[in-house]
């Protein structure tokens, strides 16, 4: 690696120095890691999830995302997908709110994509008043296909 290179040119007291402040740099971005807010990544829960039949005959996905949080989420954002039998993407939903009060429900709706077996909540995004949250991917889950 270059910098190695010339770390190793200078003077004994200036490696020192370089070293002390790639250090303190990873210091710092620890710090950035711990201060990262945990409290709000259990706020939002996928609550709901069934598989229904339109009157036509079509398959239709619905989901309820609940704000469990004591605050309101601003900005919120999902993206869910649906996978196929071997993880492949078969379809996807993105879906936006600007506000989902603290104990309500967002409902999600998508025509199931042909071949889908497994949804995955990819991404959710949400804004509190202290904090930008974004999390996702989550593990894959099985579709449930009772009733359809």
């Amino acid at each position: 690696m270059a910098g190695e290179a010339e770390i190793g040119e200078l003077r004994p007291g200036r490696r020192w120095m370089i070293a002390s402040a790639v250090g303190v740099a990873g210091l710092m971005g620890l710090s950035i890691v711990v201060d990262e807010p945990v409290d709000e990544q259990n706020d939002l829960a996928l609550a709901g999830s069934e598989l229904t039949r339109t009157d036509s005959g079509a398959t239709v996905w619905r989901g309820m995302l609940s704000n469990l949080g004591a605050e309101a989420c601003r900005d919120l954002s999902v993206e869910i997908r649906f996978l196929d039998r071997s993880g492949g993407l078969t379809g996807e939903l993105s879906a936006r709110a600007s506000r989902l009060a603290a104990g309500g429900r967002f409902d999600l709706e998508a025509a199931l994509p042909e071949g889908a077996v497994e949804l995955q909540v990819y991404a959710l995004r949400w804004r509190t008043r202290d904090a930008s949250i974004e999390l996702g991917p989550f593990r894959p889950r099985p579709l449930a296909r009772s009733g359809v």
